[in-house]
């Protein structure tokens, strides 16, 4: 019997170490990757933790994959690429359509119902005449009759997909997807991290930031908001950093992108239903949410409103979390005062 007693507990004692053994070894060995490149006419930085045991995930390994990816979402959406699937349609060709075109418009037209139309991608002909598109001349105010000409075809409800082929209501309708397009790409080369088993990533597009999960330690990743600018050579600054994981990130401001004419500055932001740059108080919103697409477009529609306009939506929405950067004048002076607003749930991801 205590023989019996013996073995067994050898037997025990191999099952225990054995076990341990596998439970050592299946621990995934997480090793922080980096890869950075030019995308959508601006950068993208891509920083991820892979498992180390398995091959084909360093950045040297992907980042042929995600260059491929990027340079196939240029054919669809780039304005200033000739041959893509955008150009084509706004010449009036009669393409068929691919599933991210026509995913990007119906995401769109969402986006512009729920807004009540100030978010919307026919602005094409307004960004056009006032210089803000490839090969369209130099920046400028085009006249009251023109823009009351322009306007007959801007609307987010004289476009559709029929059979995979765009039917316009207008042959000048243009659509213009730079509002959304990078946010949409980061979405996308998510979806192509998590496809390779990959967990725990932040995605960087032009500044448009999709975040999953946590780094080894079991922190989040720490993303900046920058102050807004005197003008667009202006050295950048951070104004507030967040730790963010599972959300997506927008930034979209008026300081960096305008143009001057008479001795006033002229956003590069135009109300689609005015056709006017917008003038108000609002320098940037920020949109926190879950999808890259979305926070993309809504921070674009948070500038078109302006910063009540912007609050007033946000309330109602809290689904969304945002910080908003504005002035106000100074009682007794001619300066202006930097202000912020933020809604309850974004406050809490500030970092002190």
């Amino acid at each position: 019997m205590a023989l019996f007693f013996s073995v067994l507990a050898v037997v025990l004692l191999a099952v225990s170490l054995l076990f341990l053994q596998t439970s050592c070894t299946s621990k995934p060995r997480l090793q922080f990757q980096k890869m950075m490149g030019i995308a959508q006419g601006s950068y993208y930085a891509i920083s991820y933790y892979a498992d180390a045991r398995k091959e084909g995930l360093s950045a040297n390994a992907l980042q042929p994959e995600i260059d491929s990816l990027l340079a196939a979402f240029d054919l669809c959406a780039s304005l200033w690429n000739d041959s893509s699937e955008i150009c084509r349609v706004n010449r009036n060709e009669d393409i068929e359509l691919s599933e991210a075109f026509c995913d990007m418009l119906a995401k769109s037209q969402q986006v512009s119902e729920l807004t009540g139309g100030v978010f919307d991608v026919t602005v094409g002909p307004l960004v056009q005449a006032y210089g803000f598109t490839p090969g369209s001349g130099p920046s400028r105010l085009p006249g009251d009759e023109e823009l009351i000409e322009i306007l007959q075809y801007v609307g987010w409800q004289k476009v559709r997909i029929e059979d995979s082929r765009l039917i316009k209501d207008h042959p000048l309708l243009r659509l213009d997807f730079n509002a959304i397009a990078q946010g949409y790409c980061s979405d996308m080369v998510s979806e192509y991290l998590e496809s390779k088993g990959i967990a725990a990533y932040l995605v960087d597009i032009g500044g448009e930031i999709r975040t999953r999960g946590l780094k080894p330690d079991g922190s989040s990743w720490v993303v900046g908001i920058e102050k807004p600018a005197q003008d667009s050579l202006a050295q950048q600054s951070i104004l507030q950093k967040l730790a963010l994981t599972d959300n997506s990130i927008v930034t979209s401001g008026n300081y960096r992108k305008y143009f001057e004419a008479g001795g006033q500055r002229y956003s590069h932001t135009i109300n689609p239903q005015t056709g006017r740059p917008v003038q108000h108080n609002l320098l940037s919103a920020t949109i926190l949410c879950k999808d890259c697409w979305e926070a993309d477009a809504l921070a674009t529609a948070c500038m078109v409103w302006g910063t009540d306009p912007s609050r007033d939506f946000l309330q109602k929405h809290p689904e969304y979390e945002a910080y908003l950067i504005y002035t106000e004048p100074v009682p007794g002076t001619d300066s202006l005062a930097l202000r912020t607003w933020c809604t309850p749930g974004f406050s809490t991801l500030i970092l002190e």
